[in-house]
């Protein structure tokens, strides 16, 4: 089964006049609805919050990148990865 992974990469302290946590606020609400619409399969925060690590399966890989440059938080990342891997179990 196809998923694809978004590793993220941000440097909050590059951006100090950003106020990350109402950007949460209003990001938490993309990632509900994915999970909801079972697009999401899995969100993990990377331990330092600097970054988050998504699976999304049932999409094609320009429907993620799409989902993604819509998110709060994209202007703010430093790196975005996108990997096509299959799910074996």
């Amino acid at each position: 089964m196809k998923r694809i992974v978004v590793i993220t990469t941000k440097i909050t302290a590059n951006h100090q006049d950003v106020d990350f946590e109402a950007l949460k606020k209003k990001e938490m609400p993309f990632i509900q609805k994915w999970k909801e619409e079972g697009v999401l399969e899995n969100f993990f925060i990377k331990s330092d919050t600097n970054g988050a690590v998504l699976i999304f399966k049932n999409l094609e890989m320009e429907q993620v990148i799409k989902n993604m440059e819509n998110l709060p938080f994209f202007p703010y990342l430093e790196k975005v990865e996108y990997l096509e891997i299959n799910k074996i179990f």
